[in-house]
């Protein structure tokens, strides 16, 4: 509950707590011979409309001693504005013969905490010393002199003045100077509800309070603090306490005393701002210290809680609102708040600080010789040193393209290094630029370097051949393939074989060129299938996926009819006879006969490779020779013509 809100519940329950003991038979009038001798009576009608012809004074014998008790314009004049309104609107009801509950309840309050209030509003009457009445009663009269209504009799007691207040403490903030108290436990004879303050400054004396004050009760039951919102400053103050009963009769005061500090004039500026620059940090703030500021402390320290050193330890000026710190390290962080002093040297309070970091009296220099080294997934760059003890790192970046505007930072943590590896992965070509800043231990940045703008090689792997036909026929594989588009793409073809579909295989044979269209494997044996993937190869070497796998089987071979065979006969040192024939086609082998006697042939040798046979052993000078084509299947081809040696 804010403070307001509290006040107003204290006056409320106040007020309740009055009506409360006026409903359970409690007078409504009070009388007292007060320490002068002279007998004050103070009446309060919490219930009904107040009597719009005032009051009779008489007493318990019926003799009158005030004929009709009005109210006092004299002495309400002498009141305060709020007083005057309050007076006003009593008046007003009366007329009126009109009840406000709440109106009448809060002027009630009034008139049992302010005893000129009630002698205003013709509620209170001090009559001379003397009197000799052992009760009084209160006859309120109509406006036409009837009577309205009678309070008492009250019997007229001992007024003995409140007892002093107990433990008065006095605390001064920026809001002022708060007291507070304890009220005495014992009951006094004539009720109390409110309680004045007065301030002693040193050559003044003086009341604070206009009037009484009502003391309104915390939720604990103790009085709520009063507040003086404009002690004198700078000076030590004396405050006097008393309670002041319904009479107006105040007790003993109970005093304390204080320094009042100046805190206006010490309150810190606001709007303090700190900010890095070159070999310096600049401090300002908003100007319009208080009048009596004498001067402004600048502080520093390292770290947020101190401790602090004064800068300025002769103060500067209040009417400055900047300061220039020059002595300090590029990087290091500072923390600045601002003190003002009052005009007997004291330090005011300290506001909350603010941080700062000076950069290098000169910035570095930008990093020069950029280049780079473009690999197939990766591009190396590489750069001259910066000069300079503040060098604390490199930022390396980079674009798409040289017409974007936005530079793309690759590396989270400073590089140390002049070079920086940049892992670019598998592209389809185009280009990037590159452009590397230097970086200082104070944070701050060189301008960037020039940019190198690069093209990227294309590692994207062509896409695999198409199958257009396959045979198998005449003891070899031929297949027939396409490019897949754009073709361009694709240099070269590659043929692998395996056993089954889900094998990738091993390459057979060489490569060859994409736009052959066809490739071949003769390294096969008739009546044997095989399956088979294409590969596709760009001109960096980059492969394709495989193809889909597919199946070819081998025919037998049809062997061609060999050629006749050369044959000469030698009979030097010894009998022989010499063959030469053309090589065999791939995979054929080669039987060489001769004829029997009787007409038969016999195997001379084979089967064979070559090109050449010797027959040491002829059957005569003249004998007939021819040769066979055999299959690695093992079955014979046709002969060849016979020739006979000679």
């Amino acid at each position: 509950m804010n403070a307001p809100h509290r006040g107003l519940c204290s006056v409320l329950c106040a007020l309740a707590a009055l009506v409360c003991t006026c409903a359970h038979g409690a007078s409504h009038l009070y009388s007292a011979v007060i320490p002068s001798g002279a007998v004050r009576v103070l009446i309060i009608s919490p219930q009904g409309p107040w009597p719009a012809g005032g009051f009779r004074i008489e007493d318990d014998h019926g003799t009158v001693l005030v004929p009709k008790l009005l109210p006092d314009a004299a002495l309400a004049a002498t009141l305060d504005a709020a007083s005057q309104t309050a007076l006003a609107s009593l008046a007003r009801m009366a007329s009126a013969g009109t009840d406000s509950h709440t109106l009448l309840g809060l002027l009630t309050l009034r008139l049992v905490s302010d005893w000129d209030f009630a002698r205003a509003a013709g509620a209170a009457v001090e009559l001379p010393a003397g009197t000799r009445s052992r009760a009084l009663v209160a006859v309120g009269l109509k406006a036409d002199g009837s009577v309205a209504t009678r309070l008492g009799p009250t019997p007229v007691v001992q007024d003995a003045a409140p007892p002093a207040v107990s433990s008065l403490h006095a605390a001064a903030s920026a809001e002022g100077v708060t007291l507070e108290w304890q009220t005495p436990a014992n009951a006094a004879a004539v009720p109390v509800y409110a309680y004045q303050v007065e301030r002693n400054s040193g050559a003044v004396q003086e009341r604070v309070t206009l009037h009484a004050q009502l003391m309104t009760l915390q939720k604990n039951n103790a009085p709520n603090p009063y507040v003086d919102h404009a002690p004198p400053v700078g000076v030590t103050l004396g405050y006097a306490v008393a309670l002041v009963d319904v009479l107006g009769i105040a007790g003993t005061a109970a005093t304390t005393t204080l320094f009042s500090p100046d805190f206006e004039a010490g309150a810190p500026p606001s709007q303090l701002h700190a900010q890095g620059g070159r070999g310096l940090i600049t401090l300002t703030w908003a100007s319009g210290s208080s009048a009596r500021t004498a001067g402004l402390v600048v502080e520093r320290a390292q770290l947020v809680d101190g401790p602090y050193e004064q800068l300025t330890p002769e103060g500067l000026n209040p009417k400055l609102a900047r300061f220039e710190d020059h002595q300090v390290q590029p990087g290091a962080n500072y923390y600045y708040r601002v003190r003002a002093v009052t005009a007997d040297g004291s330090l005011g309070a300290s506001g909350d600080p603010v941080r700062a970091a000076a950069l290098a009296a000169t910035p570095l220099a930008a990093p020069q010789g950029l280049a780079a080294e473009v690999g197939s997934s990766e591009v190396a760059l590489h750069w001259q040193p910066v000069a300079g003890t503040s060098l604390a790192g490199y930022i390396i970046e980079r674009r798409a393209s040289a017409n974007a505007t936005r530079w793309a930072r690759l590396n989270t943590r400073l590089v140390s290094q002049t070079a920086y590896l940049d892992r670019v992965g598998p592209s389809a070509g185009g280009s990037f630029e590159y452009r590397v800043t230097a970086v200082a231990t104070d944070e701050g940045q060189s301008a960037p370097s020039a940019g190198l703008k690069i093209a990227l090689k294309d590692t994207t792997p062509p896409e695999p051949p198409r199958l257009v036909t396959s045979s198998g026929a005449d003891g070899q594989v031929e297949i027939h393939f396409t490019a897949a588009e754009p073709a361009g793409k694709s240099a070269q073809v590659l043929l692998l074989r395996s056993e089954s579909a889900e094998e990738e295989g091993l390459v057979i044979g060489a490569p060859v060129a994409a736009a052959a269209g066809l490739i071949r494997d003769t390294w096969v044996e008739g009546g044997t299938a095989y399956w088979y993937h294409l590969v596709a190869l760009d001109a960096a070497g980059n492969r394709s996926a495989l193809s889909e796998a597919f199946r070819v089987r081998v025919a037998a071979a049809t062997l061609p009819l060999p050629a006749a065979p050369q044959v000469s006969y030698s009979k030097d040192p010894a009998p022989q006879v010499t063959l030469k024939f053309a090589p065999p086609p791939p995979h054929v082998l080669i039987l060489v006969e001769v004829a029997r006697a009787d007409g038969s042939w016999r195997i001379l040798q084979g089967p064979m490779e070559g090109s050449s046979a010797i027959d040491t052993d002829p059957p005569a000078a003249q004998a007939s020779y021819r040769i066979v084509y055999v299959a690695e299947s093992g079955g014979p081809g046709r002969a060849s013509a016979a020739v006979t040696s000679h």
